[in-house]
């Protein structure tokens, strides 16, 4: 089901509007609280059609974001251990994922990593530029930050770059370099547009992120006006929580549903079989 070659399921002809599933799920395998059983049951008490656990990987492992990821020794279990509870669980579609850290320069290691697992949802994530780690709370009055746009510019260039690379299913948080609260001036416009453009282009979906308490700028991702270029594009969308505690699986999916619409969008794919899916209500 994956961009790397997995099988897709025929979709139905005329999709029935449903809740959006939830792709982008962290477990104690990498930087979550909750457990695998704890995540998916949670979805299953929302109501949510689909989940899929989506944990940190990293095909660098001196790259900053190394520690938060899935330890290579543990991936079989963690395929196991998602796999059993798609069994245990058969009113909801659990999906194999994870959320894959690019490393410019690393992309061959990353494909061979991902390829050599039957992941349904490959998520990628773009939390370094030249290797600064720009979400560190120690690293929040780095010199770098000095020139915001300057910045901004160059975390764009790197999103534009890991979409081109090509192997994923949905970009996650795109705007989440703004995190400490750096909104981008005109001068970054063109490197936002140019890293959509090649989203657009690479037929993946953008995430609509509703984990908006836990960083500093308290909102979700993209923007307003990120999610409405996104719409124009004809991106699809998906809704994640990017939870990292059980209770957060599904959080927010009514306000969420609500900023889709009002960007122009009708409903979000699901990924089990790559359909577009009214929201409920449309």
């Amino acid at each position: 089901m994956s961009a790397f070659g997995h099988r897709e399921a025929a979709p139905p002809a005329r999709p029935v509007p449903a809740l959006p599933g939830d792709y982008h799920v962290h477990t104690t395998f990498s930087d979550g609280d909750g457990t695998v059983e704890e995540c998916v049951a949670r979805a299953v008490s929302l109501g949510l059609p689909e989940i899929a656990i989506a944990d940190h990987v990293s095909a660098v492992h001196s790259a900053p974001w190394a520690t938060s990821c899935v330890p290579l020794a543990l991936m079989e279990r963690y395929v196991e251990e998602v796999h059993a509870a798609a069994v245990r669980h058969s009113g909801i579609t659990v999906l194999l994922g994870l959320e894959a850290e690019y490393v410019p320069g690393h992309e061959a290691e990353l494909k061979a990593l991902v390829s050599a697992w039957p992941f349904d949802v490959v998520v990628l994530g773009v939390h370094t530029v030249d290797g600064f780690a720009f979400d560190d709370p120690d690293l929040r009055d780095d010199p770098r930050w000095n020139d915001p746009d300057a910045f901004l510019a160059a975390y764009y260039r790197t999103v534009r770059r890991a979409v081109t690379a090509g192997g994923f299913d949905v970009l996650a948080h795109i705007d989440y370099v703004s995190l400490w609260g750096h909104a981008p001036g005109p001068a970054v416009q063109p490197f936002i547009d140019a890293a959509l453009d090649a989203l657009a282009a690479s037929g993946a979906a953008l995430e609509l992120n509703t984990d908006r308490v836990s960083d500093p700028a308290g909102a979700m991702y993209p923007s307003p006006a990120i999610l409405r270029a996104a719409r124009e594009r004809d991106i699809p969308l998906v809704i994640d929580s990017d939870a990292h505690e059980a209770e957060h699986v599904g959080r927010f999916w009514d306000e969420a549903i609500g900023l889709a619409r009002a960007a122009g969008y009708a409903g979000a794919l699901r990924l089990s079989d790559r359909t577009l899916v009214p929201f409920p209500g449309a």
